[in-house]
């Protein structure tokens, strides 16, 4: 690249402080950075709910949300909670908003602590109800070893109106296992271990139009690798780690997968990319 075709994307004075997000909404202190927008501030929700997520043939849309340091590192001390903040965890709550099932690796669950997803705020809220879908998303866990504890958050927090859980799970694990989740959770116990394929071809027979990954790495490289990711919303946290694990975990793909970036807001000095998979 010519250096006269080197673009200043988002510039503004440096402030030790940052005012934060409202307590009544998603849009303060939003900026939209790429593309060009005519007004300083944007809505997020309209940003990620307002576009055409076209649904693939014989399966959903695969949405993959995951947080990462400027080095590339996805969790501190083994967690990504750490990396985010109020700006990400609001945005957080936008993209659930999207999706008919969060789905997510039992690692992850163990490792955040997971609870069911919360109900939306109202602006969210309405458009799923336009949208013809549940008031919350569904949770559905991968976990080939069905190493969950039945009392944990996620099965004992359900709202009593939503479905259980989803736990797609292998034949082979120890019986008590599954005998213990099947009294709070849906189990889909295949031969072997559970294959990604599967398990969304499962969602899609279920209905889910859009499917919410939040990871782990593991679980995002297998989904990359089966070419069933449509979008990656990355949000870059301002942090630097120096160590841990990058947004993919496992062997390299078979090969790169190009991405188009659709659009990039910043906030509290968060980068959030949204990339269509090409």
């Amino acid at each position: 690249m010519a250096v006269d075709e080197l673009r200043l994307l988002h510039s503004r004075p440096y402030a030790p402080t940052s005012p934060g997000w409202a307590d009544d909404g998603y849009r303060q202190d939003v900026q939209q950075v790429f593309p060009r927008s005519d007004t300083d501030d944007v809505d997020p929700v309209a940003a990620y709910h307002d576009v055409d997520r076209p649904a693939p043939a014989g399966r959903p849309w695969v949405l993959v949300n995951m947080v990462a340091s400027v080095d590339g590192a996805t969790t501190v001390d083994g967690r990504s909670g750490p990396l985010g903040g109020e700006a990400d965890r609001r945005l957080l709550g936008v993209l659930r908003g999207l999706a008919d099932v969060v789905l997510v690796g039992a690692g992850t669950v163990r490792a955040e602590g997971y609870g069911p997803p919360r109900t939306p705020v109202v602006e969210v809220g309405e458009r799923r109800a336009d949208r013809g879908q549940a008031v919350r998303p569904r949770l559905a866990v991968v976990s080939g070893r069905a190493d969950l504890d039945p009392s944990a958050a996620l099965f004992a927090d359900r709202d009593p109106d939503d479905p259980p859980p989803l736990v797609y799970t292998s034949t082979a694990v120890p019986p008590d296992r599954l005998v213990g989740l099947s009294g709070v959770a849906e189990v889909v116990a295949t031969d072997g271990a559970p294959e990604v394929a599967a398990v969304v071809a499962d969602l899609h027979d279920r209905g889910a139009g859009i499917v919410l990954c939040e990871g782990g790495p593991s679980l995002v490289a297998q989904l990359s690798s089966a070419r069933l990711v449509d979008e990656l919303c990355l949000s870059v946290s301002p942090l630097i780690v120096g160590s841990g694990t990058g947004l993919l975990a496992g062997a390299p793909l078979p090969t790169p997968t190009s991405l188009r970036l659709a659009h990039v807001l910043t906030a509290d000095d968060f980068l959030f990319c949204r990339y269509l998979v090409c």
